[in-house]
Parts: structure tokens; C-alpha cells; sequence
């Protein structure tokens, strides 16, 4: 083979390269989405599953437990026509709504709050030593001890409601966002001041991405904090509510009410951690937000 051949398919193999990289980049996009379509398809599938079994074994036990009382411990199809009522009138979802909307309220306020704190009592030794002994000492105290006090204070309206689920969401954010601006490595600030980056340019675009993954987990951890502050809430106090619908339902011995209340609430959480995930996974894909 002389040398011109050998240049000249050395050339043509050159010029197929991008083709082939291209080739190969479809390849594993294509393998890529294609695994994670039947992992949410298995995940699904499995979920559907649990919530058989569950209701298969709610059904079974207390017809075959001895000493139960199906009046006080009803199984699904004993609560279902209850459920079906509820809902056909709407009065399930106005609860449900009204709950939702507290929640929703009391975790951005909790949470904007725990995040500018973390951030603060993470970067500044000072304020951190200030701030240290009060708010560890009042993250000690059950945020449901504090209803009696918000209904002195704020009466019987919307706002003690509110205003218990921002404190009660507030800590956990907090603490783990202090922890992970705690944490970040000084070699990332150094860097990025003597690249001439401002104080706000470094908490913003150095100090937070890197304790995100704990901000998130505070996050997640605080939307369940806040449907168990709410139902305490709600217990006392209030005129609508998933926490008032099982309050209500104890006055009059509605047992298979209690349960929808409770089922509802249990739905409402499921949704509200699942879309969390979701949009972690939308809003940063790198997290692996499905490997939860």
C-alpha cells in the first residue's frame, strides 16, 4: 500500500468520525431513556402493588382478629361509601383544599426563612455564635406546644394556622442548610474571590449550589413537618380542614369519617413528596432525584 492510499483512508476514516460520535451519542441517549421509562414503569407498577397488598390486608385483619370491632376499626369496603359520599358532594375537597392551602403558605414562608437563615448563620461566625443558644433552644420545643399560645395570640383565623406550620417547617430547613454552607469546602470561596467575585456573587453562585443537595433534603423533610403541624392545627380552632373533618368525625363517633380524613391526609402527603421529586428532577437532573 503506498503511502498516498494510506493517507487517503486515513482521511475517509477522519471524515466518518463526527458520524460515528453522532452515532453514538443517539445510541445512548436512546438506552438512556429507554432504562429510565421502565424504571417508572416498574416503580408504578410496584406502587400499585404496595397499595393492594395494604388494602387487601386492612380488608382481611380485622374480620379475622379476634375481639375486633368492625364499628371502631371499619376495613375499606366498610369506609368506601363513606369516601364515595364525600366526595360526590365536594366536601372532602373543600377540606382538602383548605389544608393544602395552609400547608402551602406556612412551607414557603418556613422554608424562605430557614434558607436566608442557614445561609447567614452558616457564613457568619459572628451571627452564628449569637443565634446559636436561642434558636436551638426553641428548635427543642414541639412546634404543636405552641397552638394554644398562637390561638392567644392570633385568635381563630387562618393566620395561627399559618403561622405554626412556617415555624414548625422553618427549623429543619434551617439546620440543614446551615450545615451545608457550614461545610463547603474554603477552597471553593477562595477561588472564586480571587477570580474577583463579590460577597453576594460568592453566597449566590458558589456557597448555595454546593449545599443545595442539603437545602433539598431540608426541604423534603419540612413538607412532612408541615402536614403534621397542620393537622394539629386544625384540630383546634378551625371550620374546615382534613384536621377539622377528623375532629368533627370523633364528636360524632364517625369512625370510617376519622379514616377518610386520614387517607386523605396520607394522599396528600404522597403527592405533595412526589411532585417535590418530580420537579427536582425537572429543575436539576444531575440530583437523581428518581433514585429516591
Amino acid at each position: 500500500m503506498t503511502v498516498t492510499e494510506t493517507d487517503s483512508r486515513s482521511h475517509e476514516q477522519k471524515a466518518l468520525t463526527p458520524d460515528l460520535m453522532e452515532h453514538i451519542e443517539e445510541s445512548f441517549r436512546v438506552d438512556l431513556l429507554r432504562r429510565r421509562r421502565h424504571r417508572r414503569v416498574q416503580r408504578l407498577m410496584l406502587n400499585v402493588a404496595g397499595v393492594i397488598l395494604f388494602l387487601i390486608v386492612w380488608e382481611v385483619a380485622p374480620r379475622v382478629v379476634p375481639g375486633v370491632n368492625l364499628q371502631m376499626f371499619p376495613p375499606p369496603s366498610g369506609v368506601v361509601g363513606t369516601l364515595w359520599d364525600l366526595v360526590a358532594s365536594g366536601e372532602l375537597a373543600g377540606h382538602a383544599w383548605s389544608s393544602l392551602k395552609r400547608a402551602i403558605s406556612g412551607f414557603v414562608l418556613g422554608s424562605t426563612a430557614g434558607i436566608l437563615a442557614g445561609l447567614l448563620t452558616g457564613r457568619l461566625m459572628i451571627l452564628r455564635d449569637l443565634s446559636d443558644p436561642v434558636l436551638h433552644s426553641l428548635r427543642s420545643i414541639p412546634s404543636i406546644a405552641f397552638v394554644p399560645l398562637a390561638i392567644v395570640w392570633f385568635g381563630l383565623g387562618e393566620t395561627p394556622k399559618i403561622a405554626l406550620i412556617t415555624w414548625g417547617t422553618f427549623f429543619p430547613v434551617w439546620v440543614n442548610t446551615f450545615i451545608g454552607v457550614r461545610d463547603v469546602p474554603s477552597i471553593y470561596v477562595r477561588s472564586a474571590a480571587s477570580l474577583g467575585a463579590s460577597p453576594s456573587g460568592i453566597m449566590l453562585q458558589v456557597v448555595l449550589p454546593a449545599a443545595l443537595p442539603f437545602v433539598i433534603a431540608g426541604l423534603r423533610q419540612a413538607t412532612a413537618v408541615a402536614f403534621v403541624i397542620l393537622v394539629a392545627a386544625e384540630l383546634v380552632g378551625a371550620s374546615s380542614g382534613l384536621g377539622y373533618l377528623i375532629s368533627f368525625s370523633h364528636l360524632v363517633f364517625r369512625v370510617d369519617m376519622m379514616f377518610v380524613g386520614l387517607m386523605a391526609l396520607g394522599a396528600l402527603g404522597f403527592l405533595a413528596d412526589t411532585l417535590f421529586a418530580a420537579a427536582l428532577d425537572r429543575i436539576f437532573p444531575w440530583y437523581g432525584a428518581e433514585a429516591r
